[in-house]
């Protein structure tokens, strides 16, 4: 006791010399109020405050005390007092990377700060990319992530993170300033402030219900408090087909043909009447343009924020016809009630309208002979030569008779408001609500038509309309606490999140034999003929809903301890009543060994190290609605006395006790920065596991309906992540950089329905046991069979259809035979290898940037008119076939009827792997002092090309090929090309 009295007063001097200490903290920049800013003594002794709505702070201190400041986004300040009356403390926004704010699960932190692999992109590194779908921008820019992108008209890449984890759907979650959201097809590319990829499970945990395939958040621009600012951004370009198909020329085609009647002993073909040499890829495809206009005003006072945005976009397809545009619009509004109360607004609007050029043309121009001309001499469509007339249309006339005959538009309206209230001190409550609103209405034509003498004809013609409308409502409520003590740093949030969505469609068609409905758009409607042939009518609506309790805890100790955990409950109205509810919990660690004193003195050159690990558990909820209640469809009939009575029968047999897909998971990590923060890395280990795939399950023995839902399936993903940069300057002028990003990738299925030998077959891909998600599953070609003595003396020798010029399988199980149990996996569609690199270089107002991108490690199937029912075009590749022995011991003969060389095999494989130029730009920035004498603050100019050039061993238009289903990855049909785009603009502000 006397120690303790010896103690306080040895204290009493200091605790009587202290003063308050008062001051404010600004935006070095703007001069606009820093609220939350934390001040602590360096000393750590325990006394710490934070910074008030309107920057103000007061703290007990001495001359001569070091006080700190930090605020996420900004560079800490250290400063020793002078003036215990009033200081004013400005801080800069950060440039360092490990300082940046990312924006994460109801919240935002310091990337620092992270347990977890979460990856940020800047917003400016999109608004200049051509595209609708602003993600488009993200291939090869981030570790861990496929993106698979498509050449049409405003359609969105197909995104995977971390691989694919499940059957169906696959895609990540949207969430855009917190509205989750399955597109982003309303955003206006100008809009977007910051992209965060989070991947890994502890970062998703707080997303539950719908993160289990990964998250993206999207941040809109926002006003900041003393800013005017008006910004005009505008790009035009040229799409241009850079690689097609190389298929038979006129010249060719006939030889070919001619041969392979000649095998069959069939007489010759008569070509005197078609003396042409048509491209079709010439006739469907052409240069399309591509523009794009955003205009945006940002004004701020201390309190009031208003932000408001306009954007048109549109785009044609290289295929003739394609074409998609959309409007768009943006306000942000956020007001301070006072210094604790805050509310605002957020809404966006959209109206699309697309033109459908039919995507069906492009295998057909690939098989489509070339030796008839698209129109006779009279200007009537010709039709296909007689070989091919009843199952492949002349290309051109398909297009141009369903020219301009469906329109398609829809409206879209995205909406959130928010009341935010802080109070005793360290507390925040926050409650938003949001709605997402689409409204889509489509109206297509069918007229009469002849092509050629009357070998394509259609002369009933019809309408057929269709409207379909769906509605989001979510509600979030949270709680947060945030307090800085001496060394600990603590945030708790705690909240409850609830989404309903619905939607309803419905649809029609009339046929009129005998009245000719108009070509006129204006008519295009259900009731445009009395004289009607057929009535269709069909509409349905569905509902689905869930409801989550979440808790999150972040702790730093010192700036370098941090752990974070997170609980959520989910519930879902997707599963059976005793299946609805579950619990998912998610932790992480790390550790910032830069600060401790044993690494900071000893190895100078280190200026950040972090060591982190983070472990999860995530249900998916991402499958159908009602499928423990299935509907019904119409079964046998049957009769009972002189009646007859129509018979019902499930879609599938109830099971009440299908379930969560349960995803758990494991990442470890280092984060790392040297020489001055020039070189920084970044390399991740992840282990994810996704367990109870929902699966379609055939019943043996089942009376009528004959497949039930179960939970039967388990599949794994693992992988490293690396991403490294290095930055520096050369004098003051000029500035350089190099970053790069790979990814390692292993697919493995684990388990699809123990026990029963259940596997996913969609030929030639297959889901089963040992192998990736739709890997391909065939024989293995051993060259063609030169000679009857070289068939003797093989496995296929007892088959009577094989014969010299034939494709040689290996007889896989060593029977000595060639059957069904020689086929084999044969490739996987999924790359075990992604990358890309980046380079830029600045000098005064100059700047070039250059991204390339790739994979490797996949095959690709081609299965472009692989099933033939007809004689169609040939490939180049079919020029170099088997015609006597050895002339190829790699194409078969010239005999379409051999159906065993159609068997899926190795010979339809080719190497997925590629290296492309993904995008090049040079632009100047203009800072001149004629622009300002225009009220102009700065502009800016860009020229660029995009997809430049492609690397690849693949025939088709590109690698990127059956992205969009799981189980029918890497399958080439004849895909939409991606074209190469060039284009300039510029960008104003004032």
């Amino acid at each position: 006791m006397k120690t303790c009295y010896l103690l306080l007063l040895l204290l009493l001097p200091a605790w009587l010399h202290a003063q308050q200490i008062s001051g404010s903290v600004k935006d070095a920049a703007t001069g606009a109020p820093l609220p939350g800013v934390t001040i602590v003594y360096k000393s750590n002794t325990g006394i710490g405050t934070v910074s008030d709505s309107d920057g103000s702070f007061h703290i007990k201190g001495t001359k001569g005390t070091v006080l700190q400041f930090q605020l996420l986004g900004y560079e800490s300040k250290e400063i020793t007092c002078v003036n215990t009356q009033h200081m004013l403390v400005t801080l800069k926004t950060s440039t360092k990377d490990m300082d940046q704010v990312v924006v994460i699960g109801y919240g935002t932190s310091r990337k620092r700060d992270l347990t977890g692999s979460i990856a940020s992109i800047k917003g400016e590194e999109i608004v200049n990319r051509p595209g609708s779908n602003p993600l488009a921008a993200l291939q090869g820019k981030v570790a861990g992530i496929t993106v698979t992108n498509t050449g049409r008209a405003g359609a969105a890449p197909t995104i995977r993170i971390r691989g694919v984890g499940s059957i169906t759907n696959t895609n990540p979650l949207y969430v855009v300033d917190g509205v989750f959201h399955d597109n982003i097809d309303f955003l206006n590319n100008g809009d977007i402030a910051s992209v965060e990829i989070l991947k890994d499970p502890s970062s998703l945990a707080m997303f539950g219900v719908q993160g289990a395939n990964g998250v993206i958040i999207i941040s809109t621009m926002k006003a900041r408090t003393g800013e005017m600012k008006v910004n005009f951004n505008t790009y035009a370009g040229i799409q241009h087909l850079v690689n097609k198909v190389k298929v038979t020329d006129a010249e060719g085609f006939k030889m070919l043909y001619s041969e392979q009647l000649k095998n069959l002993n069939s007489q010759p073909f008569d070509f005197s009447p078609y003396k042409a040499n048509t491209d079709w890829q010439d006739k469907i495809f052409r240069d399309a343009m591509i523009q794009n206009y955003s205009l945006s005003v940002a004004t701020g006072t201390e309190k009031n924020k208003a932000y408001l945005s306009a954007g048109y976009f549109n785009q044609d397809g290289i295929l003739k016809y394609d074409a998609f545009k959309k409007y768009m619009i943006h306000i942000n509004d956020e007001y301070d009630i006072n210094k604790n109360i805050r509310v605002g607004v957020d809404m966006s609007g959209s109206r699309w309208d697309r033109k459908n050029g039919d995507i069906n043309l492009v295998p057909n121009a690939l098989i489509a002979a070339p030796i008839f001309e698209p129109y006779s001499a009279d200007g009537r469509y010709n039709a296909s030569p007689t070989f091919q007339r009843a199952q492949v249309g002349n290309p051109v006339a398909n297009m141009e008779i369903f020219k301009d005959k469906a329109i398609n538009y829809g409206y879209r309206f995205v909406g959130s408001a928010f009341a935010e209230i802080k109070f005793l001190r360290h507390l925040t409550w926050k409650t938003v609500g949001y709605t997402d609103l689409g409204f889509n209405s489509n109206r297509s034509y069918t007229p009469r038509y002849i092509v050629g003498d009357s070998a394509q004809y259609n002369f009933i013609n019809s309408v057929s309309m269709g409207k379909n409308n769906y509605q989001t409502f979510q509600a979030d409520h949270t709680l947060k606490y945030e307090n800085t003590f001496g060394k600990h740093r603590l945030n708790l949030l705690a909240g409850l999140t609830a989404q309903y969505k619905g939607g309803d469609f419905i649809s029609g068609s009339r046929k009129s034999p005998s009245i000719a409905i108009p070509d006129n758009p204006d008519l295009w409607y259900l009731n445009t003929s009395p004289d009607l042939e057929s009535q269709v009518n069909n509409g349905s609506g569905e509902e689905q809903a869930f409801k989550s309790y979440l808790f999150r805890a972040n702790y730093s100790f010192n700036n370098k301890y941090l752990f974070n955990a997170s609980f959520r409950r989910d519930g879902t109205s997707k599963f059976g009543p005793n299946k609805r509810w579950g619990n998912f919990p998610a932790a992480g660690a790390a550790w910032v060994i830069s600060e401790e004193p044993f690494l900071r003195h000893s190895i100078p050159a280190i200026n950040f190290l972090k060591l982190k690990a983070s472990w999860g558990r995530l249900g998916n909820d991402k499958i159908g609605n009602y499928l423990y209640y299935p509907l019904l469809n119409t079964g046998n009939s049957a009769v009972f006395g002189d009646k007859l009575y129509p018979a019902a029968v499930p879609q599938f047999i109830p099971n009440p006790n299908i379930h969560w897909e349960v995803m758990e998971g494991t990442d470890a990590g280092i984060e790392l920065t040297l020489f001055n923060e020039r070189f920084t890395l970044e390399a991740d280990y992840y282990h994810r596991t996704t367990k109870d795939i929902l699966v379609n399950l055939d019943i043996p023995g089942a009376i009528g309906t004959t497949q039930s839902q179960t939970n039967a399936g388990t599949i794994l993903n693992r992988g490293f992540e690396f991403t490294a940069g290095w930055g520096d300057g050369i004098g003051k002028d000029f500035k350089y950089s190099v970053s790069g990003n790979l990814t390692t990738l292993k697919n493995k299925v684990l388990a699809i329905g123990d026990n029963i030998g259940y596997n996913i077959t969609n030929t030639p891909s297959r889901t089963i046991v040992g192998y990736p998600i739709g890997g391909f599953y065939g024989y293995i070609q051993d060259g063609i069979f030169q000679s009857t003595e070289e068939i003797e003396k093989s496995a296929q020798k007892s088959d009577p259809r094989i014969k010299p010029g034939d494709i040689k399988f290996v007889d896989v199980n060593e029977d000595g035979k060639i059957t069904d149990k020689d086929r084999t996996y044969i490739g996987s569609p999924t790359p075990n290898l992604v990358y890309g690199l980046s380079f830029n270089l600045r000098y005064k107002g100059w700047g070039l940037d250059v991204e390339t991108q790739g994979s490797g490690g996949n095959k690709v199937f081609v299965n472009r008119g692989r099933n033939k029912y007809a004689v169609f075009n040939y490939e180049t590749n079919r020029l170099n076939r088997w015609t006597g022995p050895g002339t190829s011991n790699k194409e078969p003969i010239m005999d379409d009827t051999r159906g065993w060389n159609l068997e899926p095999s190795t010979y339809f494989i080719e190497p997925g792997d590629y290296f492309r130029i993904r995008f090049i730009q040079l632009s100047y920035n203009f800072n001149a002092s004629w622009m300002q004498d225009l009220k102009i603050k700065s502009g800016r100019l860009f020229l660029n090309a995009q997809n430049l050039k492609t690397f690849t061993k693949v025939s088709g238009y590109t690698p990127e090929v059956g992205g969009d289903s799981p189980i029918r990855m890497g399958v080439d049909e004849g895909t939409y090309p991606i074209p190469a785009t060039f284009m300039a603009g510029f960008n104003l502000n004032f």
